[in-house]
């Protein structure tokens, strides 16, 4: 991943926002780099995102503990962080060739 291209929760050492606190913490740090203008895409994902869905389609959530090993399990993926890169690729280009 380029360094200038941050996702996020991905300031400085922090490789992934582990709480809400955390998070704030990281976005208050890339506002005193980057000024509280500069333009922001982010997905952030809750403990209200880790559910099952029951027999009638209901969400059934888990207990913290198995959305904290859910959440701090996305950390092994990088298929995510690649899409949205090529896709930042494809972005750039198309306003760039226009």
């Amino acid at each position: 991943m380029p360094p200038s291209c941050w996702y996020i929760a991905f300031v400085n050492t922090n490789p992934m926002a582990r709480t809400l606190q955390q998070l704030k913490e990281s976005v208050e740090r890339l506002i005193e780099q980057q000024g509280k203008d500069a333009p922001v895409a982010a997905y952030i994902f809750t403990n209200e995102d880790v559910f099952n869905l029951n027999e009638d389609g209901n969400p059934q959530y888990v207990p913290i503990e198995i959305v904290e090993k859910v959440l701090n399990n996305l950390d092994e993926y990088d298929y995510p962080y690649e899409v949205i890169f090529d896709c930042i690729q494809q972005e750039l280009e198309s306003v760039t060739v226009n």
